[in-house]
């Protein structure tokens, strides 16, 4: 299955010369375009809107807007999302836009992966676009690196950022805190990290200055195992199978403990469930 939607993502990607009959440009009345139900993207810098917007009053839309026909006269969004917004904005009634014919399942991939390509997607907006390719569409994080053209390990550090605390989420969705900023947090217990993503934010520190200032693990801490890369690839495939962080504590060749980390009561539920869907199984 994973294979076939990869194969129609890339089409719709690259240009297929065989679909090119099945898109046509239309002139559409805007309130017959609906929102993207999958978009990623949850901000949108409402100066950039107004310039767009002044620029297509003044010499129009220069190239069509991407949707999809849904039936009785209706149309929705692939891509496209700020030009329609500007448009609106404009004052304009009309909007030229491509047709495509795709089934839904490949239009919908079109849209998250066309927005994950963006350049200014923020983090947590582009974890949680992967996060939709894996678990909508079945995709594993190689398959997402073959679709979209991002490296398997920048997508696997992405999705990460999705188990930090959700205080520490929220200053990343909103800019306060930087990417390189969560991995350095990531890497510590929960309450230093909240305490230092606050003092980040405080004091407008550098990604290289809180590096500076991590809070070291205590002496009383059991000192870091280096695991295998054996053991760190079973550790990521049992991530992305529960689609939760879940480490391996070896303690000896067959003893040790498997834990799984959540950070709310609905993700503990959702692991409890496919745990107990594994044993049905």
């Amino acid at each position: 299955m994973a294979d076939k939607i990869l194969n129609t993502g890339l089409d719709a990607l690259l240009g297929d010369v065989t679909k090119v009959n099945q898109q046509t440009i239309k002139e559409l009345d805007l309130h017959q375009i609906k929102p993207n139900r999958f978009q990623p993207r949850q901000s949108f810098d409402e100066d950039k809107i107004n310039e767009l917007s002044l620029s297509i009053a003044k010499h129009g839309v220069l190239s069509p807007i991407l949707v999809r026909e849904t039936g009785a006269g209706g149309y929705e969004l692939i891509a496209g999302e700020r030009r329609l917004r500007a448009a609106k904005k404009a004052g304009l009634k009309t909007l030229p836009c491509l047709i495509d014919s795709a089934e839904d399942q490949t239009s919908l991939e079109l849209a998250l992966i066309e927005n994950l390509q963006r350049e200014d997607l923020n983090p947590i907006e582009e974890a949680r676009g992967y996060d939709r390719l894996k678990r909508e569409f079945n995709l594993t994080q190689d398959n997402i690196s073959e679709v979209t053209g991002k490296a398997r390990s920048s997508i696997a550090n992405s999705m990460r950022l999705l188990n930090l605390p959700q205080s520490i989420i929220d200053l990343l969705y909103s800019g306060d805190l930087e990417k390189g900023h969560a991995k350095i947090l990531a890497s510590m217990e929960t309450k230093d990290a909240e305490d230092l993503a606050q003092k980040i934010v405080s004091l407008g520190m550098t990604v290289k200055d809180a590096a500076a200032t991590k809070k070291p693990k205590t002496s009383n801490s059991p000192k870091t195992k280096i695991k295998n890369r054996d053991l760190l690839n079973i550790e990521e495939e049992l991530s992305e199978t529960l689609g939760h962080k879940s480490e391996i504590d070896e303690q000896s060749q067959s003893k040790g403990k498997i834990s799984i980390s959540y950070t709310s009561k609905d993700e503990r539920e959702t692991i409890i469930s496919k745990l107990l869907q594994l044993k049905k199984n």
